[in-house]
Parts: C-alpha cells; sequence; structure tokens
C-alpha cells in the first residue's frame, strides 16, 4: 500500500515539474518575442491575425487621417503583445475584443488623464492661483463697501499674493498627506499635520508683520476694490487656462483621488 502511494505521490511530482518546465519554456520565449523587432514579429503572424493587423493599420490612415508610416509605426507598437497572445492560443479580436475598426477608434481616443500623472507642481500652482483669485476677489467686494480704501492697512495686493499662494502650497501639500496617494499612501501622522499648520501660519505672521512695514508699503498698496477684483478675475482667468493645458483633475476643495 505505502508502494502504490509514492508511486502516485513520484507521478504528481513529475507532473508538476513538467509543467513548471513548461511554464519556465513558454516564459522565455515569451521574452524572446518582447525583444524582437517588428519586421520579425510581422513574419510570426497567423493569416488571421496579419489580415487584422492589415485591417487596422488601414483603419488608423482613415479615421486618424495618418500617413502609412505613422499608423504602421503605431501598430507596431501592438505587436509584441499580439504576438505573445498567438502563441496562446488567443487571435487578434478575441485578444482586443473588438474589430479592426473599432480598435483604431479605441487607440485615436483621446486617453484620460489620472490624478497620479499630474505632478506635485501644477497642481500647487493650481490651488495658488485658486486662493490669490479668492483672496483679491474677497477683499475687493469688501473695498467696494468700504468708504476708506486704507480698510486693512495690512492686506495689500503683495500680501494678498503671498498669502493667497502660501495657502495654495500648503493645501496641496496637506491633501497629499491626508488623501490616498497610490504607492505612495500612508498615514501622516496628526502631530505632523499640526506642527505643518503652525509653521505655516507662523511663516504668514511674519509674512504681515514685515509688509506691513512703511517702508514697504510702496510696493504692497492697498488697492481701491475695483482694482482688486479686476486682478481676481484676470488671476481665474489664467488659472482656467493652465488647467486647460495640463489637464488638471479635481480642485482645491475638491481634491482628486490619486491613487487611482
Amino acid at each position: 500500500m505505502a508502494e502504490k502511494k509514492t508511486e502516485a505521490q513520484a507521478k504528481i511530482d513529475t507532473n508538476k515539474q513538467e509543467k513548471l518546465k513548461e511554464k519556465v519554456i513558454n516564459q522565455n520565449i515569451d521574452d524572446e518575442v518582447k525583444q524582437m523587432q517588428p519586421a520579425e514579429l510581422r513574419k510570426q503572424l497567423s493569416n488571421k491575425n496579419s489580415d487584422y493587423v492589415f485591417r487596422l493599420q488601414k483603419e488608423l490612415e482613415t479615421q486618424g487621417k495618418m500617413s502609412h508610416e505613422e499608423a504602421q509605426k503605431r501598430v507596431d507598437a501592438l505587436l509584441n503583445d499580439l504576438i505573445i497572445a498567438q502563441r496562446h492560443g488567443q487571435p487578434a479580436s478575441t485578444y482586443y475584443g473588438m474589430s479592426p475598426k473599432l480598435k483604431a477608434a479605441d487607440m485615436l481616443k483621446p486617453k484620460k488623464k489620472k490624478a497620479s500623472d499630474i505632478p506635485f507642481w501644477q497642481y500647487a500652482t493650481d490651488n495658488a492661483l485658486f486662493y490669490v483669485a479668492l483672496l483679491f476677489g474677497l477683499f475687493g467686494l469688501i473695498g467696494l463697501f468700504q468708504k476708506n480704501n486704507k480698510y486693512n492697512s495690512e492686506m495689500g495686493a503683495l500680501t494678498l499674493l503671498i498669502v493667497g499662494a502660501a495657502l495654495g502650497v500648503f493645501m496641496t501639500k496637506y491633501n497629499e498627506w491626508v488623501l490616498p496617494n497610490g504607492s505612495k499612501n500612508r498615514k501622516i501622522p496628526w502631530s505632523k499635520l499640526i506642527w505643518g499648520f503652525i509653521s505655516m501660519m507662523a511663516l504668514l505672521f511674519i509674512c504681515f508683520g514685515v509688509l506691513s512695514l512703511r517702508a514697504l508699503q510702496i510696493i504692497n498698496p492697498v488697492l481701491p476694490g475695483i482694482y482688486n477684483l479686476i486682478i481676481a478675475a484676470v488671476v481665474y482667468g489664467i488659472r482656467w487656462l493652465f488647467r486647460r493645458h495640463y489637464q488638471i483633475i479635481g480642485s482645491a476643495f475638491s481634491p482628486a483621488d490619486r491613487s487611482k
């Protein structure tokens, strides 16, 4: 009885070793395919896949108004994966799950930018512009209802600019700390958040103190309300163009989840 069990176990071990060996061989071949040049890969296409590739390239030229060379280059980028799928019994139509016409349309469709693709400086600039526009707009409205422009000698144009920019950078960093951020997703100690807030407030108070000096009033004038509103509109317009150019996702009050 023990001998029969030993023989059965030996067969199982042999089968496992054979499957493992086959898996390693297939993986090595797949790795070789990934290193092949497009011309060599095209020769390995099955008749069915060769027809799919031909039709796909024609659709790219027609739908995307591409030159023959450009469409061929786009298709060449797919050949490594196509050949690997072909080796494992998947023709192109099954691998992509769509016809050449639909695949071409999918390739030509603009890809949505992910929040995780947007660097810190772009988010910080966007938020800084937002807060600068917000502060100038707020004090512009206050100024319209004040008979005396000197309603707050510390809130000159330069002060509003610096405070708005500082708030933008700080809130961007704060959102980075408390929101998911892909591989950087980790809990930040509350002590770090509190000290960060205290440090920012200390810097702002120092800034207020320095800019309120009479010697600096010439570069930090308190503007009439209408001027502040104009500056707010201009800054917000710059922000709108900036967001459109860099495809910024989310905002200061509704930050995007950067873990996706």
